[in-house]
Formats: C-alpha cells, structure tokens, sequence
C-alpha cells in the first residue's frame, strides 16, 4: 500500500521538475543574443506509477501517479533546415569571392575613364595623326614617343596588378587551408567530448552548437557532407573523402605547383592526392585565380601582341626624319606581352628614327631635307586604329570587348551574391523559428514554471498539515 510519505516524495519531484525548467528558461534568456545558440526545452515526463502490475501487487483501484521528472532537455533544431543552410551558404561563399575579385579587376582596368587604357590608346593614336601633318616638329615626335612610353606603361602596369591579384588570391588560399584544418582539428576535439557526455544518457547541446556553428562556417568555404553515427560523432568529408573521422583529423596541404606560376594546388597531406572542390569560397578563389585572370592576361597579351607588331611592321617600312635607311622599329620586337611591351631603344635615343614619312631622303641633297614634311606612314600608322587586327575586330573594339565582358561577369556575380543573401535570410529565418530564442515566450515559460512550482510548495505545506495532524493530534480527543 502506499506510503503516508507518499504525497511529500510527489511533491519534492514536482519542485526539482519546475526548478530544473526554469534553469533552463534562464540559460535561453541568457543566450538570446548567442551566436548559434539553440534554444532549449525541458521535456517532463510522468514517473513510474504505484503499482507496477505483478503478481502480488497491492489490492487497489488502478495505479496512482507517482509524480513528474525532466525526462530530457532537448535542443530545438531542424537537421533538414541546417543542411540546407549549409547548401547555401556554400554557394554564397563562391560568388562572393568572385564578386569581390571581379570588383578588384573592374578597379584595375578602370574603365570607362581617363587614366585607362582606352584613353591612353585613343591618345596614342591622336599623336600619330598629328606627327602625320607636322612630321618635322621635333615636338611631335616627342608627343608620339611619349604616347608610345605610356601606352607600353599601362599594360606592363596593368599586367603587374593582374599578377599582384592572383598572388593575394593565392595567398588567400593557403589561409583558408589552414582554417580548413584549423576548424577540423575543433570538430573532432568536440565530436570527443560529445561522445563522452551522451554515452552517459545526457544530451551535449551547448556543445553540438559549438560544433553545427564551426560546420557552418566550414561550409562556407568549402562544400562538405556531414553524416552523424549513433555515438553522436560527425564525419565530414570533402569530395567524398573524410576529413574528420572517428580516426581524427585528415589534414590539406597548400603545395606549391612549379608548373602553375608556383601557386599551391590543394592535397591530402597524407598521401599527396588532389582535394577535389567543388564549391565554396575556395573554389571560388581558385576559380579566378587559374581561370579568370589568366583570361584577362591573355586577352592583354592578345591586345598588346597585335599592337606591337602591326605597328613595327608599318613602322619598319617607314623613313625618319631626313633618313635614307629603315627597318627601325617603334616597340621593341623582342616584347609583345602586356608585361614586356617596351619603346624599342632606337627611338628612346633618337626622336628623328620615328618613321612618319613612306620615302627616304636623298643622300645627294644638300641638305638633306627631302622627306622633312612627308608624313604619310605615319597616317598609315595612324589608320591601323581603324583596321581589323584581331580577327574581326580593332584593336579598340576588342579592348571594348574585353572591358564589356568583365562588367557582365562582375553584374551577374552581384546579382547571384544578392540572390543568395535572399534565399540564405529566408532560411535562416526558418531555423530561427525553430531554434531561436523569443523573449516573449521564454518570460511565459518563466512564470508557467514559476506558478508551477508555488503550488508544488503548498502541496508539500499540506501535506505537512497533514502528517501534523497525525503525529501531533490523534488521542487528544477528551483531554
């Protein structure tokens, strides 16, 4: 039968129950601004109740409730919700990157203004058709050689910063790697200490929010697959290969690639093989700096290649001022890069071998002055401004080209990275729902549980009245 006591132990359990709630009220209103954090909620359960059916269980009517406990506090959080948060911010990751580094390469180039390259070539081109009528004025010629200095100026200053670009990408890279294994190694020391906590029935949430926060932004910077074991362990694996594994922590090298400029290609340290990324900011990293800006650079080589030697080949057949021989050339034959393009030497020391006339002078007058005033290989010149050079197109409509390409690239990165914000706000506000921290709910809770637990005290305060009345009061009837 049960016990007098029966009513205090009920009532003891009632008061643990409704405090350990209002703990965990006060630990979500303490972390409502907690990165990460997930709300949580005590879940109580009815105890086993009085009797137990067996064969020589108490004669009684039923079985009668033996009290409450706080069968588990459980974290609110949508697995689904997270995997498609993780999906997401992967992608954003990328196009940001990319965003930013087309936004880098839209600085670099500079266009439309006056310090481009367009401007430099269209003033370029303009000294050309002045030396064409003045082909005497040593001024002239200065203009057009100066013209030619700032022309090759620009590209080799152009080519610089491209390069100047792919090495802060690559460097970037090897900074991620680090955070790659710098995060894993954190993974794995959390996926032990959970394992350690649930082992015993208890519920590590705090550190599985830790540990969902660090795969968020691991996500972000590479595309990852995450799988759970019973123990509440993660495997992480990138490209199908894990990364951090009940056997620990499987460490990326950056390694330098001599065939690739000396940029690092990304390897499992263990063995040396290729990481396979398929996404992320890294992806995107390695994206612009192996594809992109190689692009660009060629395109410049291109630009600058066509220039040099269209140019020379008009210029070698030309005569300088008051000059019988030719073969001269404007650029140095030697450069026809963007990064060595160069004012051949012949013309930095003499302004006269600028070829702007089509016949020489006669070696037989005196003086010699014949040619002084021809300066039609220098409208030839000029005119090259107008002829398609690269393929179809001029020089100055492939540059447009060119110019035009990078704004779409740069347009559409923008829109995607705006795309994604959109998308990764709106999941965000569904996990939220789910597992973040409302004020409002959590001041209810507080006063449900606290209401709760003043009556549990006034069950025990009469129940004590009433072990009083017993102890204390029977057999005093007639005295």
């Amino acid at each position: 039968m049960r016990s007098t006591f029966f009513g205090l132990n009920i009532g003891r359990q009632a008061l643990q129950a409704q405090q350990r709630a209002l703990d965990v009220t006060a630990h979500n209103i303490a972390n409502a601004n907690t990165e990460g954090f997930s709300r949580q909620r005590a879940v109580m359960a009815t105890t086993t109740p009085f009797a137990y059916p067996s064969v020589n269980r108490p004669i009684g009517a039923g079985q009668i409730g033996t009290g409450v406990m706080v069968e588990e506090v459980k974290r609110m959080r949508d697995s689904f919700i997270d995997l498609q948060v993780r999906q997401e911010v992967n992608k954003t990751g990328e196009w940001e990157t990319k965003n930013n580094s087309l936004q880098k390469l839209e600085v670099i180039f500079n266009e439309p203004s006056d310090a481009g390259l367009r401007t430099v070539l269209d003033q370029f081109w303009e000294a050309w058709q002045e030396l064409s009528k003045k082909p005497e004025l040593e001024a002239v010629r200065s203009l057009v050689r100066q013209r030619g200095i700032a022309v090759a100026e620009t590209f080799n200053h152009l080519d610089g910063q491209l390069t100047d670009l792919a090495e802060d990408l690559d460097a970037s890279i090897k900074i991620k790697v680090d955070e790659i294994n710098n995060i894993a190694g954190q993974i794995d020391a959390l996926n032990d200490q959970i394992v350690r906590i649930e082992v015993q029935g208890d519920n590590a949430n705090d550190l599985r929010d830790k540990r969902d926060l660090l795969l968020d932004e691991l996500s972000k910077i590479v595309q990852i697959t995450v799988k759970e074991d019973n123990s509440g362990s993660v495997t992480v694996s990138i490209g199908g290969r894990a990364l951090v594994s009940v056997a620990g922590v499987s460490k990326i090298s950056a390694v330098p690639n001599g065939a690739n400029n000396g940029y690092v290609d990304l390897q499992w340290a263990v063995d040396g093989t290729a990481v396979s990324v398929q996404s992320g900011s890294i992806k995107g990293m390695l994206d612009m700096r192996d594809t992109t800006i190689p692009s660009y650079r060629q395109q410049l080589d291109d630009l600058a290649n066509a220039l040099v030697t269209s140019l020379n080949a008009v210029h070698v057949a030309g005569y300088g001022l008051n000059k019988t021989a030719n073969g001269i050339n404007f650029f140095d034959a030697a450069g026809t890069t963007a990064a060595t393009i160069s004012i051949d030497a012949a013309i930095l020391g003499d302004l006269d071998n600028i070829a702007a006339a089509s016949t020489a002078a006669d070696p037989l007058a005196s003086p010699s002055v014949e040619n002084s005033g021809d300066g039609s290989n220098a409208l030839n010149i000029a005119e090259l401004k107008h002829q398609a050079l690269l393929g179809t197109a001029t020089i100055d409509d492939y540059y447009r080209g060119m110019v035009a390409q990078l704004g779409v690239e740069a347009q559409e990165s923008s829109r995607m990275v705006e795309n994604q914000n959109l998308l990764l706000s709106q999941l965000e506000n569904r996990r939220q729902e789910v597992s973040g921290v409302s004020l409002d709910e959590e001041m209810t809770n507080m006063i449900k549980f606290q209401h709760a637990y003043n009556a549990a005290a006034r069950t025990i305060t009469a129940m004590d009245e009433m072990l009083d009345t017993i102890v204390n009061r029977l057999g005093l009837v007639g005295r």
